[in-house]
């Protein structure tokens, strides 16, 4: 009789139906009441909600690093070629050259005049870029239609000498207090010579054609375009430009044709791309990112305490079940994997019911801020402020995929130490006061 009872535990097959079963009837409430079936739904949601929390913020950090350099690659070159003297008069033969390596898109000369701009009684610095007119319409992110507050770019251009029409970032007319339509006054070093020296500024007044938002705040409070032509005779370095900016086709791969792009360019010219020009600032996102990451591991590790907390409880509860089950024939691994198991079934299923929560948040994000926002009665996500209409998020299942795994190492590594304990019980000791 003996035998034919603890035959079936001695042949249990390893994390078979039988320690299965076991494992899920221990989860559930106890005979003494239901506080160690509290603790295991605790732990559970500990688990969710701390797996649903690192994928939202991950996923909305990765948002904005996303749009961010979308709109600092779509404003700026991805490669940026200098001359090593102070003039660049030869940049329309270069650029030719440069237009014909494989990968690129599209070549720009460019003069940069850092400037004031005046309207009335107010006075603002801007960052003037001087630019071909079909070039300035071929970047979207200013003249595109989704980004066109006022005006419009049709006459960009147009007239004379490139024309008296600019136009400014929505950040910077808002300084100014100026739209598309009245004038404004720009502002730069060194004037005309007269008889007297030469005079310290010089100072034209220009119409704003268009005004544009791009998104970020840094580029509408400060950036204006105008005619290349233009922004040589305002500087007096007619037939000069500052630089050469390039665009490729991937962006992400740029150092590769960088070399390229070199060897088109030829000696005397000076090689940057954005990765080296933005560098500190793409730096600072990357440690920012990386230490968000750990310390939102850590509330995992605090979710997984909890599983230990859990099955310690629960095999003091089941100290005689637990010897029940070594004298009808169950070994120690045997017990050491239906404790571990059941920890295992926390963190699994934790993990999944966290991945799901934190997936569907992440589609529904807009929505859901918008509710918030309307139950408070304040703007969670203000677009006056972030220049952009709804929070980005971009779940990446690489950043998923680590959030899991961390998740199942923390879960397996809590669940060990209380299904050791539970195989080193005694049998006879647990049955001693029984």
């Amino acid at each position: 009789m003996s035998t034919t009872a603890t035959a079936p535990l001695g042949t249990a097959k390893p994390f078979g139906a039988f320690e299965w079963m076991v494992a899920r009837r221990y989860l559930g409430a106890t005979r003494r009441g239901g506080g160690v079936s509290f603790i295991t739904l605790v732990a559970f949601a500990g688990i969710a909600l701390s797996v649903a929390t690192l994928l939202i913020v991950m996923a909305v950090m990765q948002g904005f690093r996303t749009t961010l350099l979308d709109q600092l690659l779509g404003v700026n070159g991805h490669v940026f070629v200098q001359s090593m003297s102070l003039s660049f008069d030869d940049y329309d033969e270069l650029a030719e050259r440069i237009e014909g390596v494989p990968g690129v898109e599209r070549v720009t000369p460019v003069l940069r005049v850092e400037a004031g701009m005046s309207a009335g009684d107010t006075l603002t610095a801007a960052l003037v870029q001087g630019v071909a007119p079909e070039a300035l319409r071929m970047i979207d992110e200013v003249s595109g239609p989704d980004h066109l507050v006022a005006g419009s770019f049709e006459d960009f251009g147009a007239g004379r000498n490139g024309g008296d029409e600019i136009a400014i970032g929505f950040g910077l007319a808002q300084k100014l207090g100026v739209s598309a339509g009245d004038p404004v006054t720009l502002i730069v070093s060194g004037g005309a010579e007269t008889p007297m020296g030469t005079q310290p500024f010089r100072e034209k007044t220009y119409r704003v054609g268009a005004v544009f938002v791009i998104g970020n705040s840094e580029y509408d409070q400060v950036y204006a375009y105008m005619p290349l032509e233009q922004a040589q005779l305002l500087t007096r370095n007619r037939g000069e430009v500052s630089e050469i900016e390039v665009r490729v086709a991937d962006p992400q791969d740029v150092r590769a044709i960088a070399p390229l792009i070199g060897e088109a360019a030829g000696p005397g010219t000076l090689l940057r791309t954005w990765q080296d020009r933005f560098s500190s600032f793409f730096n600072a996102l990357q440690v920012e990112r990386s230490m968000v990451r750990i310390i939102l591991s850590l509330l995992v590790l605090v979710a997984a305490l909890l599983i230990v907390s859990g099955l310690v409880m629960l095999v003091k509860d089941k100290k005689s079940d637990i010897a029940v089950l070594r004298t009808m024939g169950a070994t120690r691994s045997a017990v050491l994997r239906i404790f571990f198991t059941s920890g295992m079934m926390i963190g699994v299923g934790g993990t999944a019911l966290g991945v799901v929560l934190g997936t569907l948040f992440v589609a529904n994000i807009t929505a859901i801020e918008r509710i918030l926002s309307t139950l408070f009665g304040i703007a969670l996500f203000n677009p006056e402020i972030y220049y952009l209409s709804e929070i980005p998020a971009e779940l990446q299942w690489g950043e998923a995929g680590f959030v899991i795994v961390w998740t199942l190492i923390l879960s397996a590594a809590a669940s060990l130490f209380p299904a050791w304990q539970a195989a080193r019980l005694d049998p006879v000791e647990a049955l001693r006061y029984e």
